[in-house]
């Protein structure tokens, strides 16, 4: 069985390779969740729950990070 992280990085994987992302937006959601303020556990059991399919749960993931580092910028 897979872990959460697991099924999201071959959803990343699938994702790109259906050119659904660009790679670009793999990796600002793979260091988003590699974060040390950011739980990723909780980040992904939260959304796995709320999406209905692989491609809602990488918007909703993209958007989270996307947001993260939005912040971080406007931060320094």
């Amino acid at each position: 069985m897979q872990t959460d992280m697991e099924y999201l990085e071959e959803t990343l994987r699938i994702g790109v390779a259906g050119d659904f992302i660009r790679e670009g937006e793999r990796t600002c959601i793979l260091r988003y969740l590699a974060e040390p303020g950011v739980s990723a556990p909780l980040v992904l059991s939260a959304n796995m729950h709320a999406a209905r399919s692989r491609t809602s749960l990488i918007f909703f993931i993209l958007g989270l990070a996307n947001e993260y580092w939005d912040k971080q910028a406007a931060a320094t």
